[in-house]
């Protein structure tokens, strides 16, 4: 039995009003964890550092960091150059 699952006992007896307060709750998390490590990532990334992310299409894309900018980092794909949300880079290599 995983941890998730007496959490999913418990939610299937809330009422429609808690589960919209539950809801706004972890939302909240998520996006003050994602911010976390959009910011951890940012502190990470120079320009020449290698990084991967997923394009639109689930490709796996390759290359140098050429700019970094507040939420957005410039990456050129073999003369491609991609405008990349900070928060879904990864470091090549780390």
């Amino acid at each position: 039995m995983t941890p998730i699952t007496p959490a999913k006992e418990l939610i299937a007896h809330l009422t429609l009003d808690d589960m919209m307060e539950l809801n706004t709750f972890l939302v909240g998390r998520i996006k003050a964890e994602r911010s976390v490590q959009a910011k951890r990532m940012k502190r990470e990334l120079t320009i020449g550092t290698v990084v991967k992310f997923e394009d639109g299409r689930g490709n796996t894309i390759q290359g140098v960091v050429a700019k970094v900018m507040r939420k957005y980092a410039k990456v050129n794909d073999h003369g491609s150059i991609w405008r990349v949300p900070i928060g879904v880079l990864q470091k090549v290599g780390v």
